[in-house]
């Protein structure tokens, strides 16, 4: 039973021995919360935990209690913190959502002028190395997951939208199959940004997309990573080829959130 949990039931629990420096200088709200991501980062914090309250965090960090709420406040926004309201309320530890990620480099890449070319290189670099990886490393639980997402892109082969929100989902759960945490985050947030620029784009082609992901999750299945590499490149040249259509020519030579 996890802590959150027990926290529900109304069980006895440790809360982590964690214990905050008081800030004297700098942005206080800022420092706060980047002094509570550190503890997270290293593992003093985990997943679940519940922050001191308000009045023990006042107490720790020597500041007003505006401030402590500003700082939870920005860790909120960042993903990094869930408040809860009860009982048991509080600031309790949470996984960063892949979306806040994309989102943020969807502004960098826009601010630096990138191209969607350059995503779509960078894409292709990074999943014939994951769908490699993901062919010698994939768990049954790893399999299961992708050949259902295949599954419910067959079902739904007439429903353009779930066909392409499937279509990025099959990338994301083969480099999760990865298991390399970098290379799960990094085609994660390259998908999340394919799929708001090119959500159209992903729903054609559905059944000549259905035989690639069927061909590539065979060779991963069959441990055969020189051929899912192989298949993977092919796919997401033709991928590409779709997008060299004029009616594409925009999205792909433009900046920012085309």
């Amino acid at each position: 039973m996890s802590r959150v949990d027990r926290l529900i039931r109304g069980d006895e629990i440790n809360l982590p021995d964690v214990v905050f420096d008081k800030i004297k200088q700098g942005k206080l709200a800022e420092v706060i919360a980047a002094q509570i991501r550190d503890e997270i980062r290293s593992g003093a914090l985990v997943i679940g935990d519940r922050l001191p309250t308000e009045r023990e965090l006042i107490e720790q960090l020597g500041v007003s209690r505006a401030t402590v709420r500003e700082a939870l406040m920005l860790l909120e926004s960042d993903g990094f913190v869930q408040m809860r309201a009860g009982r048991h309320g509080g600031a309790y530890v949470t996984r960063p959502k892949i979306e806040r990620l994309a989102t943020i480099l969807d502004v960098i890449l826009s601010v630096e002028n990138t191209t969607t070319d350059e995503l779509l290189e960078a894409r292709a670099l990074m999943e014939p190395l994951a769908v490699r990886l993901a062919s010698v490393r994939a768990t049954a639980e790893d399999l299961a997951r992708i050949d259902e997402c295949l599954a419910r892109t067959v079902k739904h082969r007439d429903n353009p939208s779930i066909v392409a929100e499937e279509a990025a989902r099959f990338h994301v759960l083969i480099a999760q199959s990865s298991h390399n945490g970098v290379i799960s985050a990094l085609t994660a947030t390259t998908q999340q940004l394919i799929f708001s620029r090119a959500f159209d784009a992903l729903g054609t082609e559905i059944d000549a997309t259905i035989q690639a992901h069927q061909r590539i999750f065979a060779a991963i299945r069959d441990k055969q990573p020189d051929v899912a590499a192989r298949r993977m490149m092919r796919h997401i040249g033709a991928f590409e080829t779709v997008l060299e259509n004029p009616h594409w020519a925009e999205f792909r030579h433009q900046p920012g959130d085309a």
